[in-house]
């Protein structure tokens, strides 16, 4: 994900789910600028009570639960469950504008970026994946298009639907809609404006060689989709795909402005295929793709312009420190998405990387970026987990570096 500083008002789910599936039904209303949704979420849980995350802007017009009772508030939907095993939650609601789901200007469309509990009651907690069913309908005319997580079904009627049967973070489940086309090269689409984006769908297939030569596995979603926007500074990665802005497919195609697209693309391994327990290891997501993004420039234009990226993360890891907002990389004060979003893990997590890279050596170093994502593949993991690779790869003890470059 591209740096976003946002606010966020919603609470983390008090009891982990088992299983878990979301359905949802999308209407956009484009004069209102705003979502009217039906969700069914099923999931498995004990008896007790579970809370959902919601912001503000997301109004519950009907909620159902046959075996408990609803609740909810400003930003959070309660549930008291009276027996344990299978339950459906469903819901209908309307989603106004906020932190996560923004409109473009100029009625050119919407995306919904990371907080997906702006659009969606959900678990929203790093530790929590699910699979989803997302159907949005769409005007008859106006030449509206979704792009979104996970596979996309043949188009029927009004609706587009999108399937993620593997299980994901929640914050993974995000999407846009706007007058988009579709390029398409094997695995790879690119939505945009237009058609013709041969040079664009090139450059991905090349980014994408790289890091999968890097992770030595494929990611969890075998086709790959980049959707250019009408908003300007996104970049997000979701399921099977990344967010960005229009302009920047421009800068893309004709100044080799590679690093977004990397660094996106990243993400299908480092933050969708291997995802972290709980947000104090979110320098495993953003300075992992970071660094990925920064060697990825390095092959492609040469080991001056990877030093140059290193020398402007130094300089920023300055002024983070002289501002007082260093923190270690795993950092149990982070208890939410909110709190961990932030300079620091993209920035002290590549510079970690690098060091590690030159301590250890180019081939102990990315042996165990490869035991790291193939053990981590499909699964949660932290730190220790990360050290434990390194080491297996290196037969050395990384004890005494980790516990003062990531622990303290």
């Amino acid at each position: 994900m591209k740096l976003l500083i946002l606010a966020c008002a919603a609470l983390s789910a008090t009891v982990a789910f088992g299983q878990t599936h979301y359905d949802i039904k999308l209407t956009p209303d484009f004069e209102k600028r705003m979502l009217r949704g039906h969700e069914e979420l099923t999931f498995d849980h004990a008896a007790g009570r579970v809370e959902l995350n919601k912001q503000a802007g997301l109004q519950i017009l009907k909620a159902e639960l046959a075996d408990g009772e609803v609740t909810s508030t400003s930003d959070k939907v309660s549930l008291q469950l009276k027996g344990g095993g299978r339950h459906i939650l469903k819901v209908d609601y309307m989603a106004l504008p906020t932190d996560g789901f923004h409109w473009a200007p100029d009625e050119e469309g919407f995306d919904t970026a990371f907080y997906c509990e702006a659009w969606m009651v959900c678990d929203n907690s790093a530790g929590q994946r699910a699979t989803l069913r997302l159907e949005v309908v769409l005007p008859a005319e106006g030449g509206w298009n979704v792009a979104g997580p996970g596979r996309r079904l043949p188009r029927s009627g009004p609706s587009v639907v999108f399937e993620q049967i593997a299980p994901v973070q929640t914050y993974l489940f995000s999407f846009g809609v706007a007058r988009l086309q579709l390029s398409t090269e094997g695995r790879f689409t690119i939505y945009a404006r237009d058609d013709d984006h041969i040079i664009a769908l090139q450059r991905t297939v090349d980014a994408w060689e790289y890091m999968r030569g890097l992770a030595t596995i494929d990611p969890l979603n075998k086709t790959y989709a980049q959707a250019f926007l009408p908003q300007e500074g996104l970049g997000q990665e979701a399921a099977g795909m990344a967010l960005m802005s229009a302009e920047y497919l421009s800068r893309m195609e004709d100044a080799d402005s590679l690093y977004l697209m990397a660094h996106e693309m990243a993400h299908q391994w480092w933050g969708v295929t291997v995802g972290i327990r709980s947000w104090s290891d979110f320098w495993l997501n953003e300075g992992v793709a970071e660094f990925m993004a920064d060697t990825y420039i390095s092959a492609y234009a040469g080991r001056p312009a990877y030093e140059a990226r290193m020398t402007r993360l130094r300089d920023r890891m300055t002024a983070i420190r002289a501002e007082g907002k260093d923190r270690p990389l795993h950092w149990e004060g982070w208890k939410t998405a909110h709190e961990a979003l932030g300079e620091l893990p993209y920035v002290k997590g590549a510079l970690f990387l690098d060091r590690l890279r030159t301590e250890l050596g180019d081939k102990a170093f990315w042996a165990g970026v490869g035991k790291y994502t193939a053990a981590g593949a499909g699964a949660l993991v932290d730190s220790r987990d990360f050290e434990k690779a390194m080491e297996a790869a290196s037969g050395k003890d990384l004890k005494a570096l980790f516990d003062s470059a990531v622990y303290h």
